[in-house]
């Protein structure tokens, strides 16, 4: 069925170019589910660490750039995410409301919402605990994306990005926190780190992302 979800394995390069077209098709899939909706609740796992939070930030951008309402859910400020968190609070360059907590999430839930989950697919882990008897995969998910071989939710995302025709142009504190994602969850690129991470934290770097900021912030 359309729904099913499919693992894409192997070394090859017929595996780097069919990922290549599932990314562009999964980028082209969320524009058009966006197109129908106003809203979006971003969310992640419990205690978000940087992939999470650096994912989120990607596709609140994303969805902003389409001229949607945007909300980041997240309850607990974790020390992973600390360093980079106050940027976005802080600034008057971003709504009061970009960052939500659950009951507020909870009241501005309705028809005209979509929920984006980013950087988990196990339900009693995300940040809403709604305690739906699942088999450990979101279930009807109206779109999923689970890539086996990517170094991070980052890493998926900045790519999505890119595959925008809004040319959506990061902030450097945007560019930051996705960086510091793939940064952290790939140990300073030492581990599941392939072609397409390098070529992510370019995107990156020519977005503004600062390497030398990003690792002070997290030393």
């Amino acid at each position: 069925s359309a729904d099913r979800i499919t693992y894409f394995g192997g070394k090859s390069q017929g595996t780097e170019k069919s990922t290549r077209v599932k990314a562009r098709v999964k980028t082209l899939a969320f524009k058009e589910l966006l197109e129908t909706k106003e809203k979006v609740i971003i969310m992640a796992h419990k205690n978000p660490d940087m992939d999470a939070f650096g994912s989120g930030i990607g596709i609140y951008k994303m969805v902003t750039a389409l001229g949607k309402t945007a909300h980041i859910v997240v309850n607990e400020v974790s020390s992973a995410i600390s360093p980079i968190y106050g940027n976005f609070t802080s600034s008057n360059s971003y709504p009061a409301d970009m960052i939500i907590n659950n009951d507020q999430a909870l009241s501005l839930v309705d028809d005209d919402t979509v929920v984006v989950v980013t950087d988990v697919n196990n339900p009693t882990l995300t940040e809403f605990d709604h305690h739906r008897q699942t088999k450990d995969v979101i279930a009807n998910a109206t779109l999923s994306y689970i890539e086996p071989f990517a170094s991070s939710a980052c890493e998926m995302i900045a790519e999505m990005l890119q595959y925008m025709d809004e040319k959506i142009k990061l902030r450097p504190t945007e560019a930051d926190a996705m960086y510091a994602g793939i940064l952290i969850d790939t140990d300073n690129f030492l581990s599941k780190t392939g072609v397409r991470t390098f070529e992510a934290a370019a995107f990156l770097k020519r977005s503004g992302a600062d390497v030398m900021r990003v690792r002070k912030m997290f030393r």
